[in-house]
């Protein structure tokens, strides 16, 4: 086979196991919302050009009408199955994508992919849209409105390039680096530990905004490092200067006599 025609084919449309093209529909299904779709909209989003793609992802549809988790809105159009059931509880982040759900009411967890988590924070509390249930699958739903923050400031270390700066954070809830404009910086160097307060996420933006409200010092101090322990738990890492100054009137011994 030639490259010039190895590259079209490719262009064409790559061979999909049936699990890597649903997961592209889903992607698709969610982006849409509850805006219908046609077959030829979805084929042409995913360049699904060739004869065996174009029937397997006939028939990922057609099961997922089964399991009405979709519904045809009128002939060859398709939308999401909403059944109107609306929760609110805590939002819980995994760096790896499998974000869940805790209805107030209690019961199982309710998977949120990340695409339908409205970039809401760990422990957040909000509002979901539950999902018809796909058969072998786990609840699932789409957090429609962040009702409270749960907390909206990060520790990490500064990455400072000429024009930005990215915080890179040990949090295990948050998978992306928090990106910092350059006048948004208060002074922080490359390899400083700070605070940054995330401003925003928005909704197309893989990494959130944030501001940097304290610089910590340089990283690997100790005092640094302490610090950054207790600014990572919400305790107070500093003192007022006169409450710091009759500190260091205390002598380190006390005399018992």
């Amino acid at each position: 086979m030639s490259k010039k025609k190895e590259k079209r084919e490719k262009k064409a449309g790559k061979r999909m196991k049936k699990k890597e093209l649903l997961a592209c529909l889903m992607d698709f299904i969610h982006t849409r919302g509850q805006e219908p779709f046609t077959m030829k909209q979805l084929t042409e989003h995913l360049r699904l050009t060739t004869h065996p793609l174009k029937m397997l992802c006939r028939d990922i549809l057609t099961d997922m009408l089964l399991d009405d988790y979709l519904v045809e809105v009128e002939p060859g159009r398709y939308k999401l199955q909403n059944h109107g059931v609306e929760m609110t509880g805590t939002f819980q982040r995994k760096s790896n994508g499998k974000n869940a759900f805790l209805p107030d009411e209690g019961g199982e967890p309710i998977f949120i992919a990340e695409r339908n988590s409205a970039h809401a924070m760990n422990g957040d509390r909000v509002r979901v849209m539950y999902y018809a249930k796909r058969r072998g699958r786990g609840a699932e739903g789409e957090v429609v409105e962040i009702l409270e923050r749960a907390n909206d400031t990060f520790v990490g270390t500064l990455q400072v390039a000429p024009g930005y700066a990215f915080l890179l954070t040990e949090d295990r809830t948050l998978a992306n680096d928090i990106f910092i404009p350059k006048d948004k910086l208060k002074g922080g160097k490359e390899g400083d530990k700070a605070v940054v307060r995330v401003t925003e996420w928005p909704d197309k933006a893989k990494n959130p905004r944030g501001e940097v409200i304290d610089v910590l010092g340089r990283a690997g101090d100790n005092n640094t490092e302490m610090h950054a322990i207790l600014a990572e738990f919400g305790l107070p890492y500093s003192y007022p200067t006169r409450v710091e100054q009759a500190a260091d009137r205390i002598p380190d011994a006390i005399d018992p006599a």
